[in-house]
């Protein structure tokens, strides 16, 4: 009770520090003060405990303003590098003993996501060799390794079924942060001027979130806005993240976890309105929140999601075919797939709203414009997206080995190194990895993402209970919707999204190595 009590208070505290730093009441200096406090808190608490603080305030962490030229290290890095030493460091017998006893067979035979990171690794350090800007590739990698431990300390801290359910809860947390943030956001579109809402989201949410140099990128360029006849008038939803691309990956990550409590509600109901109205208040509230994620997702005006989901769709046909006993859960992931695709048109009607209050005529069929241009090869997002995935092509057969060396993928396109942080990609993960790491890094990304389908298919097939099977279920479908949307964009590496991917394979590895959590309820 008393770990309960400290969790709720330090997550208030969070909150309640960054409304008033947002709104501009108090200055940006006292995140430094709550972020001491959970600083304290990670160190001196059990781990199990600060992990599941850590997972719940992901979407909250804030940079920390250090001093004038320096406000952009992210808390999140300091936090997960401290909690990962306490693991470890408790651990450290554990590990060491089970270390010296593996052999090659047994790590490829159990470790072998492990393995296939490792030498990700070391082909990255490699391809430094290669970079024009040593330090970009060296912090590139100390960021993929800093948030990658987060990984190790799910599958090994999750190892019964109470603290499965605060993992759980805490992801669902996470996500209310989310929502509500972007409630506000939808709010206050209607009260500004969309040069206003610009400035305002920049200077207040966009800076006290990331820094003094993500600020001045948003306010000259970003893609907060749908593009129409009449100018920009539609705002392109992106809650606290930098951009809607990783805002739309966030919520589709955290999708199957909603299932987990809206559809059980459903098994024992008959197809009868009369039924239908004995459903409790607070699973109405959560059929209506699930509805407004797949709108906010559409709203992101994220097109390579949009056309995506019909991979997820296949995903769960193909579950449908081969697996009798999934049948009920990949029912309940197709249907909301296609309320998602028949969404999409329809929320062409928000579109009508005038926002911001400007003196434009609204474009009702704005997203279906933007849906048709997936196919028009002279849009200008399209053509910018060719040429760069032809650059980068170009460079791939200049430099198979070891690429351009991580980190420098601007040097593809002429750019400064600097760029990076404003988006400069690839626009396709997989292309992005070849690129700057090589062929082989290319192929380890691949080989990761079949090895972590390969053990979600395993769990489903293993004896689980009916909540663990929706759940698997649903993160499989997701999941493989997920890495098709990577051929458009490098989101899933965005610190959050990173985080929260990584968060849920460690639950996935760690349901399928303890059979007590497949009996999860």
């Amino acid at each position: 009770m008393q770990n309960k009590i400290h969790f709720y208070i330090l997550l208030g505290v969070e909150v309640l520090v960054l409304v008033l730093v947002c709104s501009g009441i108090m200055p940006r200096e006292l995140v430094l003060v709550s972020n001491g406090l959970l600083l304290f808190y990670f160190i001196f608490s059990k781990a199990e405990d600060g992990l599941i603080l850590f997972i719940a305030s992901i979407p909250i962490f804030v940079a920390l303003p250090i001093s004038e030229s320096f406000d952009s290290l992210s808390a999140a890095r300091i936090f997960i590098l401290v909690l990962f030493l306490k693991w470890l460091f408790e651990k450290r017998l554990t590990i060491w003993s089970k270390f010296k006893s593996l052999g090659f067979k047994e790590i490829f035979k159990n470790y072998r996501l492990e393995l296939f990171s490792v030498i990700l690794f070391i082909i990255l350090v490699l391809s430094i060799m290669n970079a024009v800007d040593l330090g970009a590739g060296v912090k590139k990698l100390i960021y993929l390794v800093n948030l990658s431990v987060i990984f190790i300390m799910v599958k090994d801290l999750v190892k019964d079924k109470e603290y499965l359910r605060k993992i759980i809860k805490a992801v669902l947390i996470s996500f209310g942060l989310v929502f509500l943030i972007t409630l506000l956001q939808l709010i206050s579109v209607y009260f500004f001027t969309i040069g206003r809402f610009w400035d305002w989201w920049a200077g207040h949410i966009s800076y006290n979130f990331y820094g003094e140099n993500l600020k001045q990128i948003v306010k000259n360029t970003n893609a907060w806005f749908a593009a129409s006849p009449s100018g920009p008038s539609v705002i392109r939803f992106f809650g606290s993240f930098t951009d809607p691309h990783s805002f739309a990956l966030y919520l589709l990550l955290v999708c199957p976890f909603l299932y987990v409590f809206i559809f059980p509600i459903l098994k024992d109901i008959k197809v009868k309105w009369k039924d239908f109205r004995k459903i409790r208040f607070n699973k109405w509230f959560l059929g209506v929140v699930f509805i407004l994620t797949l709108f906010f997702i559409i709203l992101s005006g994220t097109r390579g999601i949009w056309i995506t989901a019909m991979c997820g769709f296949v995903a769960a046909i193909f579950l449908f075919i081969i697996r009798k006993d999934l049948h009920r859960s990949v029912s309940y992931i197709l249907l909301t797939i296609l309320i998602f695709i028949a969404m999409i048109p329809i929320a062409s009607i928000f579109t009508t709203i005038p926002q911001f209050k400007e003196k434009t005529d609204p474009d009702a069929a704005l997203i279906l414009k933007r849906l048709s241009s997936i196919l028009d090869i002279n849009e200008t997002s399209n053509q910018g997206r060719i040429y760069i995935w032809k650059k980068t092509l170009e460079s791939i057969k200049k430099s198979p080995l070891l690429g351009v060396g991580i980190g420098n993928f601007p040097i593809v396109l002429e750019q400064d190194i600097k760029l990076a942080k404003a988006g400069s990609s690839a626009h396709n993960l997989y292309l992005n990895f070849a690129a700057e790491g090589g062929i082989l890094s290319f192929l380890m990304v691949v080989l990761i993402f079949l090895e972590i389908l390969i053990v979600i298919f395993k769990v489903l097939k293993s004896e689980i209970s009916p909540k663990i099977r929706l759940l698997i279920t649903g993160v499989f479908i997701y999941f493989v919707w997920i890495f098709a949307y990577s051929f458009f964009d490098i989101a899933l590496l965005d610190e959050r999204v990173f985080l929260l991917f990584l968060t849920i394979v460690g639950i996935v590895f760690a349901i399928k190595n303890n059979k007590e959590l497949q009996s999860y309820e």
